[in-house]
């Protein structure tokens, strides 16, 4: 595999995974709606947005990228919900490239 081949290939990859998160936080989004931001936080007490906003402002960028991962990998509804509210906290904090 040539350097361009290899390229091409890790932008096909890239796009894709960014396709993925997008469509994961249209269903966050949908959760969130659905069983509204109150009762989210009462089923899982880490899913409520001030203790996202503490997360997001008492850890450093490489935690933070951590973090994302650790969301993104965890299957449930409560992931998707927490995902909606960290991706909120985020841009609150203006960590756009986070979010």
């Amino acid at each position: 595999e040539d350097p361009s081949e290899r390229r091409e290939r890790i932008r096909q990859e890239r796009l894709s995974m960014v396709e993925e998160c997008r469509e994961a936080r249209q269903r966050a989004a949908l959760e969130v709606a659905k069983a509204g931001a109150k009762l989210a936080g009462k089923e899982n007490p880490t899913a409520t947005y001030e203790h996202c906003l503490m997360r997001v402002r008492s850890m450093t960028e490489k935690g933070l990228i951590n973090r994302v991962r650790a969301i993104e990998r965890a299957a449930g509804k409560n992931c998707v919900v927490k995902m909606a509210i960290f991706k909120s906290c985020l841009q609150d904090e203006d960590m756009w490239e986070l979010a």
